[in-house]
Parts: C-alpha cells; sequence; structure tokens
C-alpha cells in the first residue's frame, strides 16, 4: 500500500481554507478574540464568530486551540 506521509495532511486541509479564513486562523492563533478579529478585520462580530465557526467545522476541529495549534505547526 501507497501512504501519504503524515506530514502532508496540513496542505490538504489548508486547502479547504479560503483565504479569508486562513487569515482568521492566524488570528485565532494570536490569541485574539472574536471581537478582537472583528475590529482588527473590520466586520461585525457575529461575521467573525461565523468565520471562526467555519474554520472549526472544515478543519473538523472543536476549539479554538485546535486551529491555534493547527496554524502555528503549518507555518512552521
Amino acid at each position: 500500500m501507497d501512504h501519504e506521509p503524515a506530514h502532508r495532511a496540513p496542505q490538504r486541509t489548508e486547502s479547504l481554507l479560503t483565504r479569508r479564513d486562513q487569515e482568521v486562523a492566524a488570528l485565532v492563533a494570536e490569541g485574539l478574540t472574536n471581537q478582537e478579529i472583528a475590529d482588527r478585520l473590520v466586520i461585525s462580530t457575529r461575521t467573525a464568530e461565523a468565520h471562526v465557526e467555519h474554520v472549526l467545522r472544515k478543519l473538523d476541529f472543536r476549539s479554538r486551540t485546535q486551529i491555534a495549534t493547527w496554524f502555528t505547526t503549518r507555518a512552521d
């Protein structure tokens, strides 16, 4: 059987995210709250919440910590 190396998984999951999703993931990784993300991106808090929810769903994560860990490890 031909198996892909585990280090390729982040690239595949990254391709699921839009540029805005990736931007939001980066801000989550910085530790920003939804309000702070909204302020930074000049959007409503509810829109920021929706973006975070989309990232969680697309990556099949359950927490912001998972987003931050994923973002940090893929950037290394």
